[in-house]
């Protein structure tokens, strides 16, 4: 955090890949993911998306991770963003099962009726019209 904050970004890099060798396998995700949000905050916003990529990619089924991640992007004012991770998951197969996506349209939906509009609402209820249609069959 001191570090991120001060601009010493090669030093928090480095104390992170030294965490990740000592702590065990099953805390390095949310190591992973504290220092995503913490450069989201303190130190750039990319490689902050770039860690959280990366996490995604590894843990698909994290859908707790995905909202922070979204929650990031909204809180950096980047509404658009948060929209394509919301479509880019709504819309292909995932790893989610029925009861998180009804989740992550509830989420989606919450965020457009703070930061959208009466389209962007309906947008999302298209989406999980779509997610409904195509896994009933």
């Amino acid at each position: 955090h001191y570090l991120l904050k001060s601009g010493r970004h090669e030093d928090a890099h480095s104390l992170l890949k030294r965490a990740l060798v000592s702590l065990p396998p099953y805390k390095h995700v949310e190591t992973m993911s504290k220092f995503a949000q913490l450069e989201f905050e303190h130190g750039s916003v990319e490689r902050g998306r770039t860690i959280f990529d990366g996490v995604l990619a590894k843990y698909p089924k994290r859908l707790d991770l995905l909202f922070i991640y979204v929650d990031k992007e909204v809180k950096a004012g980047d509404i658009q963003a948060a929209r394509s991770l919301f479509e880019k998951k709504s819309s292909t197969p995932s790893k989610f099962n029925d009861k998180q996506m009804k989740s992550l349209f509830k989420k989606w939906y919450r965020i457009e009726e703070a930061h959208g509009d009466a389209e962007s609402q309906e947008s999302v209820k298209d989406a999980a019209r779509i997610y409904v249609e195509r896994s009933s069959h």
